[in-house]
């Protein structure tokens, strides 16, 4: 049913021999009145791959890579040929890339204090191991620089967590992408957007595009997932080209406001980034709090948008699992603090007011069939579905620009049991990193 070049990737990283036997069922033999006849040819086929089928002997050893060279009239035309020659093998995005050199990527490799060879983990379907000098080629492409790349490590680092299943999220045909935030004082450090246009484009705070897209990257030349082969997402989307790496606005949270990573467990000025997989974006409009009746009519407005769409919610429901990623700007924020609620109400009207009700629930025949015996774990028969187990696992991020009038929703796809943090590890010239970013990129931009 199209996913052929998903399983054969599976079945190699999984350590199995290639050339094992496969049969795809015609995708139109899965509607209604449709003919059966392929179902009874292919049960011989089946039959004798189980039984007889023996995998080829393959020599052992390492394959030796060798650098691609590339040459032109000039620079340019070098450049051009690059792009052609990368279009040519299916590597990239499709859009146009910086060329990774050698001395470009060792410029890159200054942001950490890992060896090339330093490997990160696994990534699917292709099962193909990450180094971190995987990470710098891909980082290089983009136009990436030093002081982005402790970032991408870390991501990386989380993105390979069990608990994210990104083998999961890189195959399915859910349109699913990295939402990516960053905590600490390295997001100002690096220019990573936290206030207006925070999820792209803006020239002035590169760092975002730049780890997004190589992280995009990574998961195409690294881990296979290439449209109709190795990821099977129907739609792709906007932003799958870069995903949605930012910064919380730290600099405009309410008197005593916790961060992303303060409610998961870290210390205040912490460098972490928390990902999570999303599958849609919704801005959400005309969203004031300037005083008590406005707060609660925007408290209830954000609950109706993110109990409108269930989507993976239902289908991937867990303990702490985390229904998407609500982000909100801080004159919002503030209205709301100033309007007598805490976070820990916020999160409890949100959680109270964007329940489904049962009938609503239970007239969606697959998802009720495949979720029930998970749903009755935490409510009773009859009573409303909550889109998360518990309030405290609504995840509210401060950011964007600073007055309010809008905020962002960005629910959960396939498919992981909960976002993931992960401390980013600074190398022991950061500083050095950050002095010559000043000296390239100018004075940093005001937050």
């Amino acid at each position: 049913m199209g996913f052929k070049g998903v399983v054969n990737n599976t079945f190699l990283a999984l350590g199995l021999p290639g050339g094992a036997p496969l049969y795809e069922f015609p995708s139109d033999a899965f509607v209604p009145g449709a003919e059966l006849t392929p179902f009874a040819e292919g049960v011989e086929y089946i039959i004798d791959g189980l039984t007889k089928w023996e995998p080829a002997k393959v020599a052992k050893g390492k394959k030796k890579i060798q650098a691609i060279t590339v040459t032109g009239e000039d620079y340019l035309d070098a450049l051009t040929k690059m792009n052609n020659l990368f279009l040519n093998n299916q590597w990239g995005d499709s859009l146009p890339l910086l060329p990774p050199t050698m001395e470009k990527v060792e410029w890159i490799m200054k942001g950490t204090d890992l060896s090339h060879n330093e490997p990160i983990g696994k990534i699917m379907p292709s099962g193909r191991t990450a180094t971190v000098g995987a990470l710098a080629v891909n980082l290089a492409m983009t136009g990436g620089r030093p002081e982005h790349l402790p970032v991408l490590i870390a991501a990386f680092k989380a993105f390979c967590d069990e608990r994210f299943r990104h083998h999961m999220m890189q195959a399915t045909t859910c349109s699913v992408n990295i939402a990516g935030i960053v905590n600490g004082p390295i997001g100002k450090q690096i220019r990573l957007n936290s206030g207006y246009g925070c999820l792209g484009p803006d020239a002035a705070h590169p760092a975002g595009g730049c780890i997004g897209r190589a992280m995009r990257l990574v998961q195409q030349n690294v881990g296979g997932a290439h449209p109709g082969t190795g990821t099977m997402a129907l739609y792709g989307g906007p932003l799958k080209w870069a995903n949605a790496i930012f910064a919380e606005d730290e600099v405009g949270f309410p008197e005593g406001w916790r961060s992303v990573s303060e409610d998961r467990g870290y210390s205040k000025g912490s460098n972490v980034i928390t990902i999570h997989a999303v599958a849609t974006a919704v801005n959400i409009t005309s969203i004031h709090s300037s005083n008590a009746e406005t707060t609660l009519e925007t408290m209830h407005y954000l609950a109706r948008i993110m109990g409108s769409d269930y989507g993976n919610i239902f289908l991937n429901y867990y303990e702490d699992s985390v229904p998407g990623v609500l982000i909100v700007p801080r004159g919002v924020a503030q209205g709301m603090i100033d309007a007598g609620w805490t976070q820990e109400t916020i999160r409890q009207f949100l959680w109270d007011n964007s329940q489904f009700p049962w009938s609503v629930v239970t007239s969606d025949s697959d998802v009720f069939r495949r979720t029930k015996d998970t749903l009755l774990k935490y409510v009773k028969e009859g009573e409303p579905w909550p889109i998360s187990v518990k309030p405290e696992n609504l995840m509210i991020a401060v950011a964007g620009g600073k007055q309010s009038g809008h905020c962002y929703w960005m629910r959960m796809g396939c498919c992981p049991t909960q976002p993931v943090s992960m401390e980013i590890e600074l190398p022991k010239n950061w500083d050095q990193l950050i002095s010559v970013a000043e000296d390239d990129l100018g004075p940093m931009p005001e937050s």
